[in-house]
């Protein structure tokens, strides 16, 4: 990789059309997600391990498989703030969406 992953040790908010989501990237190899219900509240996490690709400056490729079999590829923007999901559920069905993100500020003792 040319550049560092600008996310390790950051959090993020992102926002799809269709859900919320905090993508904590704890490591170049590791990443806690964490759902964001309607109400704000934190729903269920998930920590998994991730491959990082630089794209082009700014632009990189982000996947993981999730413990029930899912996998998710991510085309994430540092630019742009911008991210692709592509997502392949256990069954076999296929989704897509497209969000924005935004660095989530770390006060002492909270998010």
């Amino acid at each position: 990789m040319a550049k560092p992953f600008p996310a390790v040790g950051h959090r993020y908010l992102v926002t799809f059309s269709t859900f919320r989501v905090e993508l904590h990237f704890t490591s170049i190899t590791s990443l806690t997600y964490t759902g964001i219900r309607k109400d704000g509240s934190r729903g269920p996490s998930e920590t998994v391990a991730i491959r990082v690709e630089e794209l082009r400056d700014d632009q990189f490729l982000v996947t993981w498989q999730e413990a029930d079999k899912t996998t998710v590829v991510h085309v994430e923007d540092y630019a742009r703030h911008t991210i692709v999901t592509n997502i392949t559920n256990p069954d076999l069905t296929f989704f897509q969406d497209h969000g924005t993100f935004a660095q989530v500020r770390e006060t002492a003792g909270a998010l």
